[in-house]
């Protein structure tokens, strides 16, 4: 039995193919398979052309992922059979990943050189855990080679941009704004077709934010369309724990991999201090609720309700008695102009505003003693203030992904602050609730402090 692995895809393959090799491709295609979330709507579904399930291992072939290549070297060394592995991948030889006026934590390096070593990885670390002086040490390493960087954020893109200059590493950029294209350059997924040309061979690519890559079929044709890429990195705070999405990335890339979490970089120092404090809403009769659809609600009970902003205006009246850089984040612009008029001399930045504009307006934020912005969700990932003390999630929603990064924005460490507050809602109206108690259960699932019905953090004076 040998399996030849290349570069996108490897092949399971038999000299004597007998009854026990196609028993045992039976049991890995069941294995690495899961039924898409709404394929049971598809036309070929109803006409009972397809059962709806999407196959990451072929039975009739031995076709799969090479990202799934440790996962089924596993599963043969478990049940004791003999294969032998043939890599057709070209091993690259790798420059140091020492930067100068870099010092990298032990658990950056060990990423670094774990998914180098693996050529096919997801690197998992959370927010605030230094992803980008890992990214920069891979690039440091690959640095005498051609690559393609990928971001689905202008904003995140143009922030690592200037990261990776500062540490001298010659990146270009390939965005909607600009273009600037060099032998490794970091690109929106939305402009590959500006690079496809000059990086059709390229060496290594590499997916930034990579569960953001989960769906969709543009991530799809872009991981095959560098079919000489050997090396093929991930990276991100939060991998999908819904079985296609998690296996659409790891069966691209390969193997997770994670040397901490967030207590542990919270306990040695490399994040906050955190305490969570979980709101109650007004109690109400929600029986109007029966005829209303899930936006209508939402827009009631989160966007306009009275009760919850001017409890979100309070919190920021509060804390901006002293010195404090409060973040709110919502999901409409609505939700925002209503905020914004509840709290006088706030920010407010949304996804049209150009990077120049972002810039200058978080660079207020930043002057004042205290402050207020408010975002919508290009707060999630790739603006970092690490000036950051309070955090509210005005928006709600339920998604763990969401949640995480939203809260990551305020966990990082800075000379200003000692601690983080986290602020949310248990909303109680349908829908809303059990999106609440989901991330209650994230919240909770972090380790970090929870309190239940404090409208304010503790003072001194409370303690």
């Amino acid at each position: 039995m040998k399996i030849i692995v290349e570069n996108i895809h490897s092949k399971l393959v038999s000299d004597n193919p007998d009854s026990e090799f196609v028993k045992l491709k039976g049991i890995l295609a069941k294995k690495y398979s899961a039924k898409l979330p709404g394929s049971e709507y598809s036309s070929a579904y109803k006409l009972k052309h397809w059962d709806g399930v999407k196959h990451y291992f072929s039975k009739a072939t031995g076709k799969f992922g090479t990202g799934l290549l440790y996962s089924i070297r596993s599963d043969l060394d478990y049940v004791g059979y003999d294969y032998e592995v043939i890599d057709n991948r070209e091993a690259l030889p790798l420059e140091s990943i020492d930067i100068k006026g870099v010092e990298y934590r032990e658990y950056q390096r060990v990423l670094i050189e774990k998914a180098l070593e693996a050529r096919g990885a997801i690197i998992k670390a959370p927010t605030g855990a230094g992803k980008t002086i890992v990214l920069a040490g891979m690039v440091k390493a690959l640095s005498r080679y051609t690559g393609l960087i990928f971001f689905t954020k202008k904003q995140l893109l143009y922030q690592t941009y200037k990261k990776l200059t500062e540490f001298g590493l010659d990146v270009g950029v390939c965005f909607g704004d600009g273009v600037e294209i060099k032998p490794i350059t970091l690109c929106t997924l939305q402009s590959v077709d500006k690079i496809i040309d000059s990086h059709l061979g390229c060496d290594f690519i590499i997916f930034d934010e990579v569960h953001e890559f989960s769906k969709g079929k543009l991530a799809t044709k872009v991981v095959k369309s560098f079919p000489q890429a050997s090396y093929r990195i991930g990276m991100t705070a939060t991998v999908p724990t819904e079985k296609v999405a998690k296996l659409n990335i790891i069966s691209w890339l390969g193997e997770i991999l994670t040397e901490s979490d967030l207590t542990e970089l919270i306990k040695e120092g490399f994040l906050s201090q955190a305490e969570i404090i979980i709101l109650k809403t007004k109690e109400e009769n929600f029986q109007k609720c029966i005829d209303m659809t899930y936006p209508e609600i939402y827009d009631e009970y989160i966007t306009t309700n009275s009760f919850r902003n001017d409890a979100i205006a309070k919190i920021c009246k509060k804390v901006g008695e002293k010195k404090s850089k409060t973040l709110v984040i919502v999901k409409t612009l609505e939700h925002a102009k209503i905020l914004q008029e509840l709290i006088p001399g706030s920010y407010k930045l949304e996804g049209k505003d150009n990077l120049l504009e972002r810039d200058k307006v978080i660079q207020k934020f930043k002057d004042e003693d205290s402050s207020v912005i408010i975002g919508t969700t290009i707060f999630q990932t790739g603006i970092d203030i690490p000036e950051i003390t309070h955090f509210i999630n005005a928006r709600g929603l339920k998604s763990e992904i969401a949640t995480l990064q939203a809260m990551g924005r305020a966990l990082r460490v800075h000379k200003s602050k000692e601690s983080v507050f986290i602020y949310d809602f248990e909303d109680n109206a349908p829908y809303l609730d059990k999106h609440a108690t989901e991330r209650i259960k994230v919240y909770k699932a972090t380790g970090l402090k929870v309190n239940h019905g404090t409208h304010r953090p503790k003072t001194k004076k409370d303690k």
